[in-house]
């Protein structure tokens, strides 16, 4: 029996996602075309099909489909790269920032976070963002999950069908209602408190049936900072059941938002985001049409109708190979293949035309890195690969915002809740942490700088020779921190600045022997006592 206050929790949360279904329904029906057309084995939004049920049944043209793979792949490489660090952390008191120990512990927290989270195969980080990116690609919103389990942290991408967002002021998601689906048996196995005797009952007649359930995660109103009831934390967590028998599951709270949702492009207006899937979904639509007219061009180019006369033949036509056709004897008529003026070569040069903008529109020229002329030199095939990672960081930018900083941060608090960090140092104790991308797109968009200095040096230098005093306005130590921490350089390649002035120090002093040296062999040459004048020099020294 369901207490009052439950009753109307229930009531306060399905109201909520019903107002959030109607919110989405207007995009439902340019998603089902793009999950028939480009991302046929993702899920159902209109249409619901059966389980196992063949869904490539609509594709006669295979280039949208391949084309969101390939967008896929290329973000998972430029944003996410299991090869390489694609985040830094920094400290934002820049003075404190470049201590030696400060450093050397958010490299610390960098390699375990890359070592035991993001590149783990038991955390399945890659393969999840892999679903993530094809979502993006596609409909133009993901929706991530990173959940905090007594096993570790796992990552989980949910299909956009069962999802319902809303921002908050800020324009950022802070709302997800998702539905998901339990059998009665994984019910009874965690929630058989949550029922009464007849609905349990019923579970156990029919452990695998299928039933509806909803998961509600969204600021909460009862916010509470120093409460340590999870109910009071700053994203109240609620599941449901949905079924004819309504019952609260389970509730709790998050201290930081559990979900990240990136969005590819987004108006003011809308909530939803948009993808390179809509745009070029009629130019998909559009070759699919044309390849199913140039098959049955082709196919009647290569098994024509045929002609056959009207009362010259006996039995029924045989078209296959080696087939027998009988006919009256005498008779002059024959079978003949009707004439095709079909041109397949117009077909295909249009067919081209439209695979290469749909193409472009996922940015397969930026994905695929592949220059052009065997001519061109290796600085030439940097700055244009450095350019064509510029066009294309307007949407990488989105994505760092909406997907990696809440991606890391929200990674960072449960890998400090679990321990698997180690604890913050005295010194870094109320000082903000900061997140500075080195991903191949952002090193991109810092190349321009190293190459303004770099221009500036190469123009600097030939001056040096004519006016040497010139060469006192540049500061070589403050160039090399800028450009390591430009190209975001690892921080074990550095010596301690305490090595590098006792090495400095060292240099210094043997070079002054050098020369005490070399002007002792010159006064002796000289004809001066050279005993006297090793005296001087120790004199000299000791001072």
């Amino acid at each position: 029996m369901l207490s009052t206050t439950d009753r109307d929790k229930i009531d306060i949360y399905t109201g909520r996602y019903e107002q959030l279904k109607t919110l989405r329904s207007n995009w439902e029906g340019i998603w089902n075309d793009i999950t028939q057309y480009i991302l046929p084995n993702r899920g159902d939004f209109t249409v619901t099909r059966a389980k196992g049920t063949p869904r490539t049944d609509l594709i006669y043209d295979g280039t949208g489909p391949w084309a969101n793979e390939q967008l896929a792949a290329g973000l998972a490489g430029f944003l996410t790269s299991p090869t390489q660090r694609w985040f830094k952390l920094r400290c934002t008191d820049k003075d404190l920032d470049q201590e030696k120990p400060v450093r050397a512990y958010l490299e610390q927290v960098e390699t375990i976070l890359y070592d035991h989270v993001f590149n783990s195969p038991h955390t399945n980080f890659a393969p999840q963002t892999h679903e993530l990116y094809l979502d993006i690609g596609a409909f133009g919103t993901s929706v991530m999950m990173i959940e905090d389990l007594p096993s570790g942290i796992t990552f989980q991408t949910f299909h956009l069908g069962n999802c319902y967002i809303a921002e908050g002021m800020d324009g950022k998601v802070n709302t997800v209602y998702r539905t998901y689906i339990m059998t009665a048996r994984q019910i009874l196995e965690k929630y058989t408190d949550r029922f009464s005797p007849e609905q349990i009952e019923q579970f156990k007649k029919k452990p695998y049936e299928e039933h509806e359930c909803l998961h509600a995660v969204e600021p909460n109103d009862d916010f509470l900072p120093d409460s340590v009831k999870n109910t009071n934390k700053e994203y109240v967590s609620v599941f449901i059941f949905l079924g004819s028998e309504k019952a609260i599951l389970e509730e709790s709270g998050y201290d930081v938002f559990p979900y990240v949702v990136p969005r590819w492009q987004k108006t003011a207006e809308e909530i939803y985001g948009r993808g390179p899937g809509s745009t070029a979904l009629p130019d998909i639509k559009m070759v699919n049409e044309m390849m199913k007219t140039i098959i049955k061009s082709g196919q009647k180019v290569t098994d024509p109708p045929l002609m056959v006369p009207d009362d010259g033949f006996v039995l029924p036509i045989r078209t296959t190979p080696a087939g027998i056709n009988f006919y009256r004897s005498g008779s002059a008529d024959r079978i003949e293949p009707l004439p095709v003026a079909g041109r397949l070569d117009i077909g295909f040069d249009l067919l081209k035309h439209r695979h290469e903008h749909i193409m472009r529109v996922f940015h397969i020229d930026v994905m695929r890195m592949k220059e052009d002329g065997p001519e061109m030199t290796a600085t030439e095939v940097m700055a244009r690969q450095e350019e064509k990672m510029r066009n294309i960081a307007p949407m990488t930018g989105r994505m760092q915002v909406e997907f990696l900083a809440p991606l890391i941060r929200r990674t960072y608090h449960i890998a400090n809740r679990q321990k698997i960090i180690p604890p913050l140092p005295a010194v870094l104790e109320g000082r903000g942490i900061d997140i500075a991308y080195s991903s191949p797109v952002a090193r991109a968009q810092k190349s321009s700088q190293l190459q303004n200095v770099t221009r500036l040096l190469e123009a600097f230098i030939p001056l040096i020779n004519i006016k040497p005093e010139m060469a006192d306005n540049f500061n070589g130590d403050k160039y090399f921190e800028w450009a390591h921490d430009l190209l975001d350089a690892p921080e074990i390649i550095l010596e301690p600045k305490e090595k590098v002035d006792e090495v400095r120090q060292a240099r210094m002093q043997a070079q002054q022997q050098e020369m005490q040296k070399q002007d002792m062999e010159r006064a002796a040459s000289g004809g001066v006592d050279v005993a006297k004048a090793q005296n001087l020099m120790q004199g000299a020294a000791a001072k």
